[in-house]
């Protein structure tokens, strides 16, 4: 068996440089392969973007290993998180254990009173208008937190809070008091965390994929020109669409520099056809597990059918209802609206459902998007 590789992360601050150093000889001694910027990965040339080369690094590593001091590093305000935090989110997406210290005051100060204040302060600001404010939002509240040290960069309070979100233990960074590495890893080792990844392999044939492409194209161009005759049953028209439609994970990009896993969505277990007839959208079919609403008035904000059907002729739209623990993914076409259900994943609520909207659409809307045209050319060419 190799080496194992632990990746040792944290920002360029002089008090903690010396902990870095002595981190990095205490693991190799012990027959380990620390990788560090200082040591063995920097600096590349100049040509190559450093950042994308350190997230490479993370994913080749075993271990991930982050000290937290008072300094944050690099924000970059196109993703919202810095160098170090993308590190972070990228280790713990590809499986990577995780092992984080932070200095011991400013973990007392942020569990003591910063974290509360910045849970008020968000369900504030959700109740106040409708989304989950963004990273820039939060660092300007925390630059007014009183709470808050002056003297500890604001960004350490989200990362600290992305930590406690996440169920993540954080250990006590003392100057005074040095980590016992040799006993820390044989605990580790005994739990067994450290493990060395298995790489996948994936085949890919682009000569199928291409013929495939094709087939959709002259599909999607004959189907518009003849008109269809309903179904024999409409039920079983939506149990043949919704066995089709599987669960997956839920990811979040940061800028271009890492993605992670926030979630993920069952595959799809009911589904109900409306059709605009008098003045309202009146049911049609369901299948599986799904109750059947018998019409629904045009203006009627809390359907999601009405909604998607007011938004134009070849509208779709991705919803999540709490109370159900369930994402609605609903499609029109002409005069015909069709939800198809998916179970959320345990993690889902209605606050990390706004924070994550955009990449649920997404995950959602994405990998269906020509299975989901289909289904509307095909309403779309049904007989009156």
């Amino acid at each position: 068996m190799g080496k194992t590789k632990i990746f040792i992360s944290s920002v360029s601050e002089d008090g903690l440089k010396p902990l870095r150093r002595t981190a990095f000889r205490e693991l190799e001694s012990l027959g380990h392969e620390p990788l560090m910027w200082e040591e063995n990965l920097g600096p590349w040339p100049s040509y190559l973007n450093p950042v994308e080369k350190c997230l490479e690094a993370v994913g080749e590593s075993d271990l991930y290993v982050l000290f937290i001091g008072t300094k944050a590093g690099t924000y970059d305000p196109v993703s919202g998180i810095t160098v170090t935090h993308s590190e972070l989110i990228s280790a713990l997406d590809k499986g990577i254990a995780a092992l984080v210290w932070a200095d011991v005051q400013v973990k007392a100060r942020f569990f003591a009173s910063v974290a509360y204040r910045l849970d008020a302060y968000i369900d504030r600001s959700v109740e106040e208008t409708g989304q989950y404010p963004d990273n820039g939002r939060l660092l300007d509240f925390l630059r007014t937190c009183e709470e808050a040290d002056a003297h500890v960069d604001p960004y350490v309070w989200l990362l600290l809070y992305d930590l406690r979100q996440r169920g993540i233990y954080v250990e006590d960074l003392a100057a005074a008091v040095p980590i016992d590495w040799k006993s820390y890893f044989s605990d580790l080792l005994r739990r067994g965390l450290l493990l060395l990844p298995l790489e996948p392999s994936i085949m890919d044939n682009s000569l199928r994929l291409e013929q495939a492409g094709q087939s959709f194209d002259l599909m999607t161009a004959l189907l518009p020109q003849v008109r269809l005759e309903p179904p024999g049953s409409w039920a079983d028209w939506l149990a043949t669409v919704s066995q089709r439609l599987q669960g997956r994970q839920v990811k979040h990009a940061y800028g271009s520099w890492s993605r992670e896993t926030v979630g993920h969505y069952e595959a799809c277990n009911g589904a109900s056809l409306y059709r605009h007839e008098g003045g309202e959208l009146r049911f049609v079919a369901c299948c599986g597990q799904t109750s059947a609403v018998r019409a629904f008035a045009l203006d009627d904000q809390s359907s999601y059918v009405a909604l998607t059907y007011g938004m134009g002729s070849r509208a779709e739209g991705v919803y999540y209802k709490e109370a159900r623990q369930k994402f609605f993914y609903c499609v029109r076409s002409g005069p015909y609206v069709a939800t198809f259900h998916f179970p959320a994943g345990p993690s889902w609520s209605n606050l990390r459902y706004m924070r994550y909207k955009d990449s649920v659409n997404n995950a959602i809307i994405g990998p269906n998007t020509q299975m989901i045209r289909l289904v509307s050319l095909f309403l779309g060419g049904m007989r009156q």
